[in-house]
């Protein structure tokens, strides 16, 4: 078994873990876009990208994207963390291409529609309230506030009802251009998947995408004694 880690011209960086005895394989884009980059303003808009996604593209409806993947058995996931955005899909490994073809649509070519982000903002306000119903949830954020007063990494997740209201279409349309960008993901595969397969399927649905700068965030302040 062989790992491949490597960037390809415009910056996409591939890795991936061949296991010959698998029937399935597993693949993942990950994009540096997490609480981390926001701010008080904006805070939740990595999250909220990450819903408006599996919302369909350019292409493909939500319909059209749900039975590609889960009428072939397959399934697919997203989350948000404070470091990092990510897309999941597991089929089986003659449907290789498809998982790879469907992620790369999704995180480059969103639909975005604004009508749909109008939708998913109110969904997300309710998760927002459902989760200071929940206090094992609720005091993780307020530890994490603690933790990091003043600062990105002490942002929730899901941004605030303030924050979120407040996020416009445009907004989620300029930070997806800013942080969803080649030099700044990463395309992880695993299972019955080998080096060059996958660095083809690179080539085929990703290359096209031009690089941009890798973007930066503000470092967290460390040197905390005591809550503020």
């Amino acid at each position: 078994m062989q790992n491949l880690t490597k960037k390809t011209d415009n910056g996409l960086t591939i890795a991936a873990k061949e296991m010959k005895h698998m029937e399935s394989v597993s693949f993942g884009i990950w994009i540096r876009a997490g609480v981390r980059y926001e701010n008080n303003a904006n805070n939740g808009i990595s999250h909220l990208l990450e819903h408006m996604l599996f919302k369909g593209t350019e292409t493909r409806d939500m319909k059209v994207i749900k039975e590609a993947i889960e009428g072939r058995g397959g399934s697919f996931n997203g989350f948000t963390s404070e470091e990092f955005t990510c897309y999941l899909v597991k089929l089986l490994a003659k449907d290789a291409e498809l998982g790879v073809d469907i992620l790369s649509d999704m995180v480059l070519h969103p639909r975005l529609d604004e009508k749909e982000v109008l939708k998913e903002k109110d969904v997300i306000i309710e998760e927002i309230n459902m989760y200071k119903d929940i206090p094992a949830q609720h005091v993780h954020e307020i530890l994490s506030e603690m933790l990091w007063p003043k600062q990105p990494l002490g942002l929730p997740l899901a941004g605030s009802v303030e924050s979120v209201t407040s996020i416009k279409r445009e907004d989620v349309v300029s930070y997806r251009d800013v942080y969803y960008n080649p030099n700044n993901m990463l395309l992880i595969g695993t299972g019955r998947i080998d080096n060059d397969t996958l660095s083809g399927f690179a080539s085929k649905y990703m290359a096209k995408e031009r690089p941009k700068e890798i973007p930066e965030f503000k470092k967290a302040i460390k040197e905390q004694k005591k809550p503020v």
